[in-house]
């Protein structure tokens, strides 16, 4: 976790392969007082690319950000309203290029990091969301099983398996 306390311009030295930027993700796994869990995933909006497909709360660390844990927490806040500690777990990385939908095609190489993130504060019960409407239409608290029954369209591949790993992670820490 320690390498994500910097910030993208101590980073991206150290990885050169990183050559279009690098995205945050942050999967946010609720558990209920009856012991149900959810997570939080959002719905793009119909002007955005993916239009109305399922992702989880994030998007790019920006210069400013004073660390790469501090992008993903800005992003959450951003993009649902809700106060965040992005230090609870990391479930992986992602990496890709652009040129498969990108026009014109660069050939820029991007890294994702999702992280497992708690929720700061806030009510008991599920915490109500705020979206950024210009990005994102709708939001839901899903279970794992509606997660797992692949009845959810997401964006990404990898939202889902992020997502799995989130709750398979919260069991092994004991809660949310």
């Amino acid at each position: 976790m320690e390498e994500y306390h910097q910030p993208l311009s101590t980073y991206l030295p150290k990885h050169p392969s990183i050559t279009g930027g690098l995205v945050v993700s942050a999967v946010i796994i609720h558990t209920s007082p009856t012991n149900v869990a959810r997570t939080l995933i959002i719905q793009r909006a119909l002007k955005d690319g993916f239009p109305l497909k399922w992702e989880t709360p994030g998007g790019g660390v920006e210069d400013f950000d004073a660390s790469i844990l501090s992008a993903a927490a800005r992003e959450v806040k951003e993009e649902t309203g809700l106060d965040v500690d992005p230090e609870k777990d990391i479930l992986g990385t992602v990496e890709g290029g652009f040129t498969e939908w990108e026009e014109p095609k660069t050939g820029l190489w991007w890294r994702k990091v999702v992280f497992l993130v708690r929720i700061v504060g806030g009510e008991e019960g599920l915490p109500v969301v705020r979206l950024e409407e210009r990005e994102h239409r709708d939001w839901r608290w899903a279970t794992e099983e509606e997660v797992r029954e692949g009845g959810i369209e997401f964006a990404y591949e990898e939202s889902a398996r992020g997502i799995l790993e989130g709750f398979g992670r919260v069991r092994e820490l004991g809660g949310s």
